[in-house]
């Protein structure tokens, strides 16, 4: 299981991380990327497409989301609250003119 720290650790890199990058759209393969670096290179925790940060017995322990302005931010879960183990659901893709934009600067 990985400690407080290490959750704290990958969640701060994933944000600096994306932040850093400006990217606009969740790539789950280069966040798992990041997280596991983060993490000396073993492969501790795992993300979903949604964002959740999962530790080696599935829980949910973080998740990575972006903030209305644009800003990446990765959070600790409330290991009690209610349905707390189920995955974050992805971001739905954008239509009309806002997904066209996001489109034309990818």
């Amino acid at each position: 299981m990985a400690s407080e720290v290490e959750i704290e650790r990958a969640l701060a890199a994933v944000a600096a991380t994306l932040n850093d990058q400006k990217l606009d759209h969740f790539d789950t393969g280069h966040v798992q990327e990041v997280v596991t670096e983060a993490l000396g290179g073993e492969p501790r925790l795992t993300v979903d497409d949604g964002g959740g940060l999962h530790d080696p017995s599935g829980t949910r322990v973080g998740a990575i989301r972006r903030t209305p302005s644009g800003e990446w931010i990765g959070e600790r879960q409330n290991e009690t609250a209610e349905r707390a183990d189920t995955a974050i659901p992805p971001e739905p893709e954008q239509t009309g003119l806002g997904g066209l934009l996001s489109k034309l600067k990818s």
